[in-house]
């Protein structure tokens, strides 16, 4: 066993304040069989169990995603949306599953504009009229109909037994109720569940939902028909339409029945021959990483040391360029031409890349969407989702996962039904239809879904087989860590963990979840290396934030016939396997 699995167990099992069910026996992160890796100790071992009871990838990826609803409800959970790439070992092949929240049928383009047509707060937005339709125990359950080998009451039962029975709340958790605390505290379930009087519970403290564990016991009788067809769905229209104003957008039971999971485009490109494979839009980080390193493969990466400058202001930069793509292009591809095909074009690429500066920052403005059809769509951010889960499987029959979820925001829409957080995934949209007569690509529609800088993402080796399988939460951060871990494995031989550590710098705004600002320019990660590099970043032109860059990346890497965890140190992330 490992020093570190060994400090994780003392760590969890010596908690005073909560004392959560026990853990299986834990194994290295290091094994032949199959493996896990998660942001959540409860989730990793969850998926190890299910595993070792002769279990599939998608049995472990319902079991955990259960769970993490459950352990991290202000994340993730059944009350939000869901991104999961499968890997299929016995056929070759991939499928991307889009369990991403959906507006209703009552959503307008205009919804969130105020009488003179300008753009309401983020603050206005959370709240009931933020609840769109969720998506993640639809794409639980298709995908364990399709493939999953134990019985659904038996993936439902590890996180009945953690609502009912109680878990150690984490400091993460903590953080987010004390951020949002101002708009939680109206919701009554959720006033219940995280306030002592009136004291936010402290980190550690033995937390239990007995709601959520009477919700579950029905969905793990009843299937997804219990939130889509029936009384949970219903009770949700209810409570959310009872706090929405007469002319707000209403939810309807028909809006849930209506709802379907949708396979999404494989995205594949190669990277010193290896198979980047990601998941399509609405998802949009696995094009932004695949242009990125189709830039940076025109670069000599692998012969240039890690802790020089260079190699990151050269990922900087081509990410700063694939980012702006990302905002003008990616959007819910149902409702929008999304040019795919075009943004990773060999001849566009190599446009690109040629919009690097031979040395030092790019200016501004000149970074630009490019032109890859005759209208380019308005370049309009808004907000991305802030919060969000990993998990990492292969599985014993060489069947992988990797799944990336989220409820919006911290604490989502702060609703609570039935001991259900549900999502404020309506905050994810463009609130502006269009922008100096430009369309904007992910305005609102009915029956839409917002874009996302979600990545889940797998690599091929030249062979064709399995090399490694990631993905992180991060808001929109989460394209960087990935890229840096591809390039930490693929160009300087890295192992997967020692790519996860290497420190995070990229360009963009930083949402930290415990701070009221949100720093802008080139985020440099605190207590690293990277800080000695600050002086030559601050030389080449970029306004550098010395911060936490928090990321909580998940990796599973094959080599030699052996099959490694890689959990980032950042946060109680954990690998498991056998």
């Amino acid at each position: 066993m490992s020093v570190r699995s060994l400090l994780l167990l003392s760590i969890v099992s010596s908690a005073v304040i909560a004392k959560p069910a026990p853990f299986p026996t834990l194994p290295n992160s290091e094994g032949d069989k199959f493996m896990v890796s998660a942001t959540n100790p409860y989730v990793t071992s969850t998926g190890y169990s299910i595993l070792k009871q002769g279990g599939n990838a998608i049995d472990a990826m319902v079991a955990m995603q259960l769970v993490m609803g459950v352990v991290e409800p202000d994340m993730t959970g059944i009350g939000g949306g869901t991104f999961a790439l499968y890997y299929d070992n016995k056929n070759k092949s991939f499928t991307a599953y889009d369990g991403r929240d959906a507006a209703p049928a009552s959503a307008t383009p205009d919804m969130f504009l105020d009488s003179n047509g300008q753009a309401i707060s983020r603050n206005d937005i959370l709240g009931p009229r933020s609840v769109a339709i969720p998506g993640t125990l639809k794409l639980l359950y298709r995908t364990h109909k399709e493939h999953g080998k134990l019985d659904w009451q038996q993936l439902v039962q590890p996180a009945i037994n953690y609502a009912e029975n109680g878990y150690a709340m984490n400091s993460y958790t903590y953080d987010i109720v004390v951020r949002e605390k101002t708009r939680l505290i109206h919701d009554p379930e959720i006033k219940t569940l995280y306030w002592d009087d009136k004291e936010i519970r402290p980190t550690g403290t033995k937390m239990t939902n007995p709601k959520m564990a009477a919700t579950l016991k029905k969905i793990a009788a009843e299937g997804d028909s219990y939130m889509y067809q029936g009384a949970l769905g219903q009770h949700i229209v209810d409570t959310v339409n009872a706090r929405l104003k007469d002319n707000e957008s209403k939810l309807t039971l028909k809006d849930f029945t209506d709802y379907k999971v949708k396979q999404r485009d494989i995205v594949k490109s190669s990277y010193r021959g290896h198979d980047i494979v990601s998941f399509g839009y609405p998802a949009s980080g696995g094009v932004l990483v695949s242009q990125s390193l189709d830039m940076l493969e025109k670069s000599d990466i692998a012969n240039m040391p890690y802790t020089n400058a260079e190699p990151w202001r050269l990922m900087v930069e081509a990410m700063r360029l694939a980012k702006e793509d990302r905002i003008a292009y990616a959007g819910d591809p149902s409702y929008v031409d999304t040019p795919v095909k075009e943004l990773l074009a060999e001849g566009y690429i190599d446009d690109r890349y040629e919009m690097i500066p031979e040395e030092g920052a790019g200016k501004s403005k000149d970074i630009t969407p490019g032109k890859v059809s005759d209208t380019v769509p308005a370049n309009h951010e808004g907000f991305e989702s802030q919060d969000t889960g990993h998990i990492s499987i292969v599985d014993s029959e060489g069947n992988a996962i990797a799944m990336t979820s989220t409820v919006g925001t911290g604490m989502g829409s702060g609703v609570m039904v039935d001991g259900v957080l549900l999502n404020a995934q309506m905050a994810n949209f463009s609130s502006i239809p269009t922008l100096n007569g430009k369309p904007v690509q992910n305005a609102i529609e009915a029956g839409k879904r917002p874009r996302s800088a979600i990545t889940p993402l797998m690599v091929m080796d030249p062979d064709g087989k399995l090399r490694l399988v990631v993905g992180s939460p991060g808001s929109s951060q989460i394209p960087g860590y990935v890229l840096k871990t591809i390039v930490g494995v693929l160009d300087w031989d890295l192992s997967a963990q020692a790519a996860i550590d290497l420190p995070n710098i990229q360009y963009g705004t930083k949402i930290d979840r415990t701070k009221p600002y949100n720093p802008t320019g080139l985020l440099v990660e605190k207590r690293t290396f990277a800080e000695s590099l600050v002086p030559e970043f601050t030389e080449m032109g970029y306004k550098v934030h010395v911060i936490p860059v928090v990321s909580g990346l998940n990796a599973i890497e094959l080599k030699d016939g052996k099959i490694y965890g890689a959990s980032d140190r950042r946060r109680a992330s954990t690998s498991l396997g056998e």
